[in-house]
């Protein structure tokens, strides 16, 4: 698989028959899904620091050259196919950067879990489980050292189940909140302009650098970022839980909810028109069906019409 096609696959810029190219190579070895998603986590990190960074690209390589064990220098050479043209235009700057910064990562005892184009469950050094949506990366101390079990949530949704453990907490960072637990179930998502915790079971402590609130079963935060307010709520669906289930299931679920999870669960951009719309309450359950079902179910339901306009779906009556 050439890097070129799996960077126009990371912008999403790939045509449908490239799409499938590339599912189908995943599809065939589980090491191709592995070395993707080494690529995605070297891409990712780039994209970050490029964002942060203003170093001069040239002297960053020579210094990562210098400090970089040789067999580990070519190893990346060879899997970022530094002599593609099209890829040294395009992304010279964050890929240097982004190789030194997983040198910097391992050298500090740190491991990686990145979920790409699937949902991943994976165990911890503790036993906890955890189950990552697509395009989510997350941090963790290796063998959770000293006393506590800490992790990081770098990006996307993770639904955690922790193993009871009174002698060393369970935390989880985020690039707002600090969210400590002794043993329970709960769902983080970290995307642009939020940051939600749910609770399934157990105690969660939800902190600030200010503010610090407690959630039991049932219960949520939905932290905007920037904000300085901590403020706990009922949790009133389980749309959440559709990348464990692959199941959506609304019980009077007032239909801009579910446009919210459908737009991000199928990377869609649907648009209620008429605010009267947004309030029509859904009592219906999906399982594993496409968008266009569950769309056509939504406007047979409600008697309202669907278009396609300028990239995006807008329900109008």
């Amino acid at each position: 698989m050439s890097d070129d096609l799996l960077i126009k696959f990371l912008l999403r810029e790939t045509d449908p028959k490239e799409d499938e190219q590339v599912r189908h190579w995943l599809s065939e070895d589980p090491e191709n899904i592995r070395e993707f998603e080494r690529f995605e986590l070297i891409w990712n990190k780039s994209k970050q620091l490029e964002s942060e960074s203003r170093v001069d690209p040239e002297q960053a390589w020579k210094k990562f050259q210098q400090r970089i064990p040789e067999n580990q220098n070519k190893g990346i050479l060879r899997k970022l196919g530094w002599n593609s043209a099209w890829l040294r235009v395009a992304a010279v700057l964050f890929i240097v950067s982004a190789a030194w910064s997983v040198y910097i990562m391992l050298n500090n005892s740190y491991s990686s879990i990145s979920s790409g184009e699937l949902v991943r469950t994976e165990l911890l050094p503790d036993g906890s489980s955890v189950t990552l949506n697509k395009h989510t990366i997350l941090s963790y101390q290796k063998g959770f050292k000293g006393e506590q079990r800490k992790v990081r949530l770098e990006q996307g949704e993770v639904f955690f189940e922790v193993s009871p453990d009174k002698q060393k907490p369970f935390i989880i960072e985020t690039s707002d909140l600090n969210i400590r637990v002794l043993g329970t179930s709960f769902n983080v998502k970290q995307i642009k302009n939020y940051t939600e915790v749910i609770v399934e079971s157990g105690i969660v402590q939800v902190s600030t650098d200010e503010r610090q609130i407690r959630l039991v079963r049932g219960q949520k935060i939905k932290f905007i970022h920037g904000s300085k307010e901590l403020v706990r709520e009922a949790n009133t669906d389980h749309l959440y839980q559709y990348f464990r289930s692959k199941q959506f299931s609304a019980n009077n679920t007032p239909l801009i909810r579910v446009v919210e999870i459908l737009n991000e669960a199928y990377q869609s951009n649907i648009v209620i028109e008429d605010p009267a719309i947004a309030d029509l309450k859904l009592n219906a359950t999906f399982h594993d069906e496409s968008l266009d079902t569950i769309l056509q179910v939504i406007t047979e339901t409600f008697k309202i019409r669907m278009v396609s306009e300028n990239g995006k779906i807008i329900l109008k009556y």
